[in-house]
């Protein structure tokens, strides 16, 4: 047997696989005598068909199946040897491959083409990337400011209610003003006192001291039977007086803007008065308002790299090449008709990324760092260097649990193999950034879009 190699065009190169009939003889040979073992012949006992009528039988199979196994693994070995870098797999060569007679033919040759890898030198100096630093209006800071204040409350235990505290209640049905033995009963039950709708008894509670029981009747307080099954259960009488033992009043204030505010919020910085604090919060927006445009900036900063890192590629074959792994999705017609349109770019994007990654292996995404990062998802804000040995070895097995779907592996990698390439490209390409609003920044966008 013997293998050539030769180049047929731009990046595009020819293999011939030269065979003859010592090369796959012997694998016939032995294809048959199981063939002959396992053939039922009308005549004859199993493997007692004479070899002659085996041949005429199945020569043709064996000798196919002998030359395919043989032909697959020379030109695996000789890519693996030559360390070709190919653009998908070869495919057989239509305009040399000649018909074979495999019955009267011993010496066949098997011709292929295959598409390389271009050379390609990414030049980031002459890039250029028009986009958006978006920077909220003082309005919007102050609504977070106070959004914070909401979400982060003084919280007392007051030992008298008010309006708008919550409370911690023991439940116990009742009956002509007295528990009823082995009724309902529930505790450790928390209702605001806005659920409270009835005013004469939401005036009941408002100055009650914690510890304090009386009568009560919660459909009437509550607004009705329907609300009394929310908060008891469907279990509970709904139509029944409860005693209502207060537990605990839990009063939320809104905070004052002092430093030990703003310390809460932002616990790793000095921040001593209101103007510093907006400031903080202004960054922390422009942070996350840049987290949420970086998909965006992604794409233009791959349609800038498509157009400017200029390649040949075999445009004939890769559409064979797409056809034929469609598994019939497309027809050549059709890839003809929307290879520019829905392929080209896909293909250049990846062959210029796969060369960004081979200069810089730091993009390769680490087993260990999808670990973390799906430790990240399950468990936010978790430092895992800090944690004790067992506490690591039980997280270890809750990760390697999670990652045992591999679909779900690669849509990980792919999501953080974006990420880190956004955060690559945004330090290496020229990007000139305009200012501008969140809602000016949909509508810029929604305007591109239509445009």
């Amino acid at each position: 047997m013997n293998i050539t190699q030769s180049t047929k065009g731009e990046n595009l190169i020819s293999i011939k696989i030269s065979v003859v009939k010592a090369d796959y003889e012997e694998n016939v040979e032995k294809t048959l005598k199981q063939m002959r073992q396992r053939a039922n012949v009308p005549g004859f006992r199993p493997g007692m068909v004479p070899m002659g009528m085996i041949k005429k039988l199945y020569g043709a199979s064996a000798k196919m199946e002998a030359l395919n196994t043989l032909v697959s693994d020379s030109l695996n070995q000789h890519i693996m040897e030559n360390k070709l870098d190919l653009i998908g797999y070869p495919l057989s060569d239509n305009e040399m491959q000649q018909p074979a007679d495999l019955e009267s033919q011993d010496d066949i040759d098997f011709y292929f083409e295959a598409a390389t890898r271009p050379e390609i030198n990414v030049d980031f100096t002459n890039t250029m990337v028009e986009f958006y630093h978006i920077v909220p209006t003082d309005e919007e800071v102050d609504k977070v400011v106070e959004d914070l204040q909401e979400r982060n409350p003084n919280t007392s235990h007051p030992e008298t209610v008010g309006e708008n505290d919550r409370l911690e209640l023991k439940v116990r049905e009742a009956e002509d003003g007295k528990e009823v033995e082995d009724g309902f009963q529930k505790d450790g039950l928390f209702i605001h006192m806005d659920q409270i709708t009835n005013k004469t008894i939401r005036k009941k509670f408002i100055g009650k001291e914690v510890g304090a029981e009386f009568i009560v009747n919660l459909a009437k307080a509550l607004g009705g039977e329907e609300a009394v099954a929310k908060v008891l259960g469907d279990d509970a009488p709904v139509d029944s007086d409860y005693n209502i033992i207060i537990d605990d009043a839990i009063r939320d204030e809104k905070p004052e803007l002092d430093e030990d505010f703003f310390k809460k919020i932002f616990p790793d910085q000095e921040i001593k008065d209101l103007d510093a604090f907006k400031q903080a919060v202004k960054a922390e927006m422009e942070k996350q308002h840049e987290a949420e445009a970086d998909p965006i900036l992604f794409n233009k900063m791959v349609d800038e790299l498509v157009a400017a890192v200029k390649f040949e590629l075999p445009d004939a074959f890769l559409k064979r090449w797409l056809v034929e792994n469609s598994h019939g999705q497309v027809t050549a017609e059709d890839m003809e008709k929307n290879y520019e349109k829905d392929y080209v770019k896909g293909l250049r994007w990846q062959l210029i990324e796969d060369s960004i990654v081979k200069a810089n292996p730091e993009l390769v995404i680490t087993d260990e760092e999808v670990k973390d990062f799906v430790l990240k998802q399950i468990f936010p804000g978790i430092d895992y260097a800090s944690l004790e040995d067992d506490m690591k070895t039980n997280l270890d097995k809750i990760a390697a649990n999670y990652l045992k779907d591999q679909r779900q592996v690669e849509q990980i990698k792919n999501q953080m193999a974006d990420i880190k390439m956004t955060r690559f490209l945004k330090g290496k390409m020229n990007i000139n950034y305009t200012e501008t609003t969140p809602a000016d920044f949909v509508k810029k966008l929604e305007e591109e879009r239509k445009g």
